[in-house]
């Protein structure tokens, strides 16, 4: 028999930044993974600005931008004719410390991920796995099967987490429904090495390439330093549907199968493949992320096209929100809104009809390069692509709005860099914390040592009002950087503890 406050079932990096985010906040962890290792053949291999944000709490983002490489630019092909080259590092230049998408191998990312845990003292126990549990009263008691040896290990935990994938144990345990659709194209997905003949292929240029072919698109994505790419692709021969049964879930197709068309569309030499597979794309969410002390996090609670890379990263967004112990529903909410539009978006580039033919001949080669010169449209795009644009306005930890312009509880603090620094400074602390911009109320440096609260107040500067930032307003921020309530006037501290008990929170 065992003890721990959470048992978190699963490795990824949805488990990883779970357990990383709870340690920090002095929470003791379990954390099981039925591998041995972490997968070779993963698919998520970008990881967005709001995400780097949240590594910069726990001291993780240098680490990551280390070994990843920062996608600046991607570019447009339409049966063939390249159309144009929208430079991604303008996008999100006055949006975040982050304004890229790096590019990283989820096997590395997770290594990253598992190293920092091991140094703080907690291992992966791998080969493990969930056999089930049972909840009673204020804990849970879980049976945990060991494969190596094929024991049975006994846990009790104030809380269960599933990180544990599509096809998560918890989930099923708490009786959730995983509502969704197959999308009918098969994907493929390879990683390969250039040849020597291909250093003038605009393939491996360092940037992004999305090509559309009829219904068919392919996209080629540069990571390890550049020098390695991910192809990902809908574009099977068709004269390989008579000997082989693209109907099936797990149709056996060989790389072989695709090269053809891949040097065809792309113009690349194959030096080396480091990896290929295929695999069926779905968009399910479950009908509920909690049950009593059972939660489910990433892809056990919702996966996504793969449009936009969206589905790792909202697993960590997931995760980093229950480590504070807020209510399921709220993240479940975004991930419903996340799925809704990158759905949208993959049925466009991928069905038959005459808006998606519009969307990939007209809108895509000539509308793209133009919008995209406007200053108001990148930043929308990057915020959205970048899940900075992830609000919790309505929950119940976020006041009511009242009038506060643009921003207002719920959202994400903005960025606000000015040549003295930038508001992101004091965001390393993983607690409550409030931020004036301007002069604090007379009280407020009191309330704030009564409660072991940290307080910054910060100049106030012109900018911060460009940003959306109210002068001498008094924000309250909750540990994961999202504006819980936004206070002025002479009770500012009785407001602050109105907020908190009115809601059962503490400090």
């Amino acid at each position: 028999m065992s003890q721990t406050e959470v048992l978190i079932i699963g490795a990824g990096p949805t488990g990883l930044t779970l357990a990383l985010w709870l340690h920090k906040q002095g929470v003791a962890v379990r954390i099981i993974d039925y591998a041995e290792a972490p997968s070779k053949n993963s698919r998520a291999v970008a990881v967005h600005a709001r995400v780097l944000e949240l590594y910069h709490q726990i001291d993780l983002a240098d680490d990551l931008n280390g070994f990843g490489y920062p996608l600046l630019a991607s570019n447009i092909w339409i049966d063939g004719k390249h159309y144009a080259t929208v430079p991604l590092s303008d996008f999100g230049k006055k949006l975040t410390p982050y304004p890229y998408m790096l590019m990283l191998s989820q096997e590395d990312h997770e290594k990253i991920l598992e190293n920092r845990l091991r140094s703080l003292g907690i291992c992966v126990e791998r080969c493990t796995k969930l056999k089930h549990y049972v909840e009673h009263g204020s804990k849970i008691t879980a049976t945990l099967v060991r494969e190596t040896y094929g024991s049975e290990i006994i846990c009790d935990a104030s809380w269960i987490v599933g990180c544990d994938g599509a096809r998560s144990i918890v989930r099923h345990e708490i009786g959730a429904d995983f509502e969704g659709e197959t999308y009918e194209p098969l994907f493929y997905i390879a990683d390969i090495e250039a040849g020597s003949g291909d250093c003038y292929n605009p393939g491996f240029n360092g940037e992004a390439h999305i090509r559309m072919l009829g219904e068919k698109y392919n996209v080629i994505l540069p990571f390890c330093n550049g020098k390695r790419i991910r192809l990902i692709g809908t574009m099977v021969p068709e004269s390989y549907q008579q000997t082989v049964d693209l109907s099936t879930p797990n149709p056996q197709l060989k790389f072989e199968d695709v090269e053809p068309e891949i040097r065809a569309v792309t113009g690349i030499e194959i030096k080396k493949l480091h990896c290929f597979s295929t695999y069926r794309c779905h968009h399910r969410i479950a009908d509920k992320f909690r049950k009593g002390r059972a939660f489910i996090a990433g892809d056990a609670a919702h996966i996504h096209s793969p449009v936009g890379g969206q589905g790792m990263n909202t697993g960590i967004m997931d995760a980093v929100n229950l480590a504070w112990k807020l209510a399921a529903i709220e993240r479940r909410t975004f991930a419903l809104d996340v799925i809704g539009a990158t759905d949208q978006g993959f049925t466009m580039l991928t069905s038959k009809g005459f808006w998606p033919y519009l969307v990939r001949q007209w809108l895509l080669p000539y509308g793209v390069p133009i919008v995209t010169k406007l200053e108001y449209v990148k930043h929308q795009i990057f915020r959205r692509g970048s899940q900075l644009i992830c609000t919790y306005r309505g929950s119940h930890v976020s006041q009511a709005a009242s009038g506060w312009g643009a921003v207002q509880p719920g959202d994400r603090l903005p960025w606000a860099n000015l040549d003295s620094g930038d508001n992101f400074s004091s965001l390393r602390h993983i607690a409550w914390q409030l931020h004036v911009y301007g002069y604090p109320p007379a009280d407020l440096e009191k309330w704030c040592i009564l409660n072991d609260v940290l307080l910054t107040v910060i100049d106030w500067d012109p900018h911060h009002g460009k940003v959306g930032l109210k002068k001498h307003a008094v924000y309250l921020l909750r540990p994961d950087q999202y504006i819980a309530g936004i206070f002025e006037g002479p009770s500012v501290n009785s407001m602050l503890n109105d907020y908190f008990s009115s809601r059962e929170l503490t400090y």
